[in-house]
């Protein structure tokens, strides 16, 4: 039979009683969680809410505020592209390639790619799980509602976006409401 009070076991053995010091239980160190925003909304080239993201502040940023893009990291824009139109997310280096006329004079780069990750796995990542992803392989992703998607950025920073809402409007005036993990 054993007992354990505070900092003492005791043992009892065949009548004989034996005590021990014990450490107190240690508690499993906390899980550090990485930068996390949601519901942001970003719209389209046609649409009047921003297109550009920065995981770094959580800011949207509209074309017009471009000055500001480079302080605050903005990695992630979105337009629809092609014919007919596709959601994606875009690196700003690659918005010119895709056609866009609203294109800010930056050569920063992200690279995205479809993730694995389920809605439930995404809610529960720690950082040291989002700063080990692979990251992107594209400078463009088409966009799905209900993914996840992972990117890294110019400073080879991952992170991951989820897909909350698609409105693909007409044209060129859709949205896309995401929730984002960014590594420390």
């Amino acid at each position: 039979m054993k007992l354990k009070f505070q900092n003492l076991s005791l043992l009892l053995i065949s009548g004989i009683v034996v005590f021990s010091s014990c450490k107190k239980d240690e508690e499993a160190p906390a899980k550090v969680l990485p930068t996390a925003f949601t519901a942001k909304l970003l719209g389209a080239q046609g649409n009047s809410a921003g297109s550009f993201f920065s995981p770094k502040t959580g800011l949207v940023y509209l074309t017009g505020d471009s000055a500001t893009f480079i302080a605050n990291a903005v990695d992630i824009s979105f337009a629809q592209t092609g014919a007919p139109t596709s959601p994606k997310f875009i690196s700003l280096a690659e918005r010119r390639n895709q056609g866009l006329t609203r294109v800010v004079t930056l050569t920063r780069g992200t690279n995205f790619s479809l993730s694995t990750l389920t809605k439930a796995q995404f809610d529960t990542v720690g950082n040291v799980f989002v700063s080990n992803k692979v990251g992107g392989s594209t400078s463009t992703a088409i966009v799905q509602q209900g993914k996840v998607y992972e990117f890294t950025n110019a400073e080879a920073k991952n992170g991951l976006i989820y897909i909350s809402n698609l409105d693909l409007g007409t044209g060129t005036n859709g949205s896309v409401t995401i929730d984002v993990k960014f590594e420390k």
